[in-house]
């Protein structure tokens, strides 16, 4: 598929609907010669720069902690054998390298890092403040978390730590310095891994430390309380405040919360995991010369990424696709395009990728032959430096034991294994493209702070929190074959986008004004700029934009939103024949619709782009036209289909 021409329009559909539709509503702008794709930036090195390697950065996980020293022993003549050339280690160690509170136990992880660099093995290694040992448990039970119904959560899993925890700062702080002290100037250790997939377990804690901490965040963010009362809108249900104390965190309650305090405590509980990487990553860098990184989760909801990365010099990411999964492939590349984004584009580090199954889901599918290099690969050609898998030896006891390792528990005498060593070999063929940048013509903006404004609204239809929007758009241009970079909303005033053909503008819910003028710029430039609802609903209080939706963007569009509305669910019909709307949406062929949108357009500016779209143009004076076309997920077969709904097809037309 080929991209449109340069300045060939601005356009504004609704919500999910794929590049290749020929819907389109909106305003025409000048026509611009052809440009280059525009350059990756140079924000950070490459990874492979950074880390001193000729070849991607292949291993694993690594925990030998769980093993005896025949097993050491053995590791290291089997990475040799599969091209292990980087392991991290110690992310699950701080009961062993803290066994009492303040009394450290280091010497056995120093053999180990001397061993591997003897052997040629280069170490990330972790903080190892992943998962608190029983003593804090047991002596600061303070220091576990509190889950929104008030529940205090045990110990005896992983991630049982408040991210306010006087004492969980004030340990982990402490035992990161400990390790940086004894290991920041080794040889071995190229690379900083600061805690571990923050947020997955525990991504928000409801205790008394917490409220008191958020208390503190807000009266900085607002200053005193009449300006959070301004911002949140406590006039309405009689929520007003008079004192910053009466404020609490956004726990169990009779029924729906205050939006704008649903997001500032989104923000806030971003704001207190991030703040625990920061603090370490600042140890490390004051006693350290190795760069540091932490573990993504692809576009996990509850952290705002693009804040993390500005304080990370290597971007790694988590990625586990179901293999069974006919969309697992463009999972990859979405979770690749996305970090390369996250890094200013440049290249990034797959941390962690199974090496066959996983052990969490209904259904644990192993990966077919072939699908571990296939996918491996697919990340290298989306920016990917080094790929990692966890974990290094498939585990004998614990919660793991079913997950699967490079070494799985048969040892070399598996497919597994065979997979593990032909894809080592692949990538040890790679070195010349290491660091090449991704050069892409076609951009889709992100905004995490927009997607935890769309779940803190009440209506007008549930959209989910994974991003769906931005990902079905991203779909179709890798199906087409056109590379895409992911950016960010929040850009800098005026931020140059002009080396894009093509952006497309996902349900930004919040109207970012610096976000417009860039896209206005792009768009004089030549770039074809593609706003998709709802984008540019509310302020960054999740308070409504008035005067019609699109807030900034309605300049740039020529058109405004006056209205949007869930449409009615399915219906059981007594007519087989179906409802004069059913008969209209088969004929149509669309699929399932959740929300219209509707766009007020002057006359001659409609005229224009509906002149582009085919001939005859219809004869329109003037009026407005609503639409919603999600993307078709369903197999095209008819028993695969069955479960999926018609859409409903909203057209008006004056005149």
């Amino acid at each position: 598929m080929r991209l449109p021409d340069p300045g060939a329009g601005v356009w504004a559909v609704g919500e999910n609907q794929p590049m290749t539709s020929p819907v389109h509503s909106a305003a025409a702008v000048t026509h611009q010669p052809e440009r280059t794709p525009g350059p990756a930036t140079a924000r950070r090195p490459a990874p492979h720069e950074l880390l001193g390697l000729t070849s991607p950065a292949y291993g694993g996980d690594y925990n030998p902690e769980q093993w005896d020293e025949a097993t050491f022993a053995e590791d290291l003549e089997l990475m040799a054998e599969a091209g292990v050339n980087l392991v991290s280690l110690g992310i699950f160690s701080w009961a062993r390298l803290e066994p009492r509170e303040g009394s450290y136990e280091l010497d056995w992880l120093v053999e180990i890092v001397d061993r591997l660099h003897d052997a040629g093995i280069a170490v990330d290694l972790a903080t190892a403040t992943a998962s608190p040992p029983a003593w804090m448990a047991t002596d600061h039970p303070d220091s576990l978390p509190v889950n929104a119904d008030g529940v205090r959560l045990g110990f005896g899993s992983r991630q049982q730590y408040c991210p306010s925890s006087t004492v969980y700062r004030e340990r982990s702080a402490a035992l990161a310095r400990a390790l940086a002290e004894r290991l920041g100037d080794h040889p071995g250790v190229v690379m900083w891994h600061v805690g571990n997939e923050y947020g997955c377990h525990t991504a928000e804690c409801f205790c008394p430390a917490c409220a008191q901490d958020f208390r503190a965040w807000l009266a900085d963010r607002y200053g005193d309380v009449e300006r959070l009362n301004t911002a949140w809108g406590t006039d309405f249900w009689s929520q007003r405040y008079t004192s910053l104390e009466q404020v609490s965190p956004p726990a169990a309650m009779p029924t729906f919360h205050n939006p704008a305090q649903l997001l500032d405590w989104r923000r806030f509980s971003d704001h207190q995991l991030r703040s625990l990487m920061e603090t370490e990553a600042r140890i490390l860098r004051e006693r350290s010369s190795q760069p540091v990184t932490t573990n993504f989760m692809g576009d996990f909801p509850a952290t705002d990424y693009w804040r993390w990365a500005e304080s990370l010099d290597i971007i790694s990411d988590d990625s586990y696709p179901d293999p069974a999964d006919p969309a697992a492939a463009h999972e990859v590349a979405w979770a690749g395009d996305l970090m390369r984004g996250l890094a200013g584009g440049r290249p990034w580090i797959l941390m962690e990728q199974a090496p066959s199954a996983v052990q969490w889901r209904g259904r644990n599918s192993p990966k077919r032959p072939g699908q571990l290099l296939l996918w491996s690969l697919a990340r290298v050609a989306h920016g990917a430096d080094g790929i990692l898998q966890f974990q290094w030896r498939q585990s004998r006891q614990g919660a793991e034991t079913f997950h699967s390792g490079m070494v799985p528990h048969a040892g070399r005498a598996s497919r597994t294994w065979d997979e593990v060593v032909s894809t080592g070999r692949a990538l040890k063929r790679l070195g010349p493209v290491l660091g090449e940048p991704v050069r892409a013509e076609a951009a889709v903006v992100l905004d995490w702070e927009s997607q935890w404004a769309i779940s803190a609204a009440i209506g007008p239809v549930e959209l989910g929190e994974r991003f769906e929007t931005a990902r079905s758009w991203h779909r179709s241009l890798w199906e087409a074959g056109i590379a895409t970079d992911v950016i960010p909303a929040k850009t800098d005033p005026g931020a140059d986008l002009s080396g894009y053909r093509l952006i497309i503008v996902p349900a930004i819910f919040i109207d970012y004004p610096g976000l417009a003028r860039s896209l206005e710029q792009a768009a004089a430039a030549g770039a074809q700029v593609v706003v998709v609802g709802p984008t540019g609903v509310v302020d960054a209080g999740v308070g409504a934009v008035l005067g019609g939706y699109l807030g900034s963007l309605r300049p740039l569009l020529g058109v405004r939103v006056t209205d949007h509305a869930a449409l009615s669910g399915p219906v059981e019909q007594s007519d087989p024949r179906g409802s004069l709307v059913n008969r209209l949406s088969r004929v149509v062929g669309t699929p399932a619709a959740e929300t219209w949108t509707g766009l007020e357009a002057v006359a001659e500016t409609l005229h224009r782009v509906l002149d582009r779209m085919g001939s005859p143009a219809p004869d329109l004076r003037a009026g407005g036209w609503a639409e919603e076309i999600r993307v078709d997920e369903a197999p095209g077969d008819d028993e695969a289909a069955q479960g999926w709904e018609p859409a409903e097809v909203v057209a008006v037309f004056d005149g």
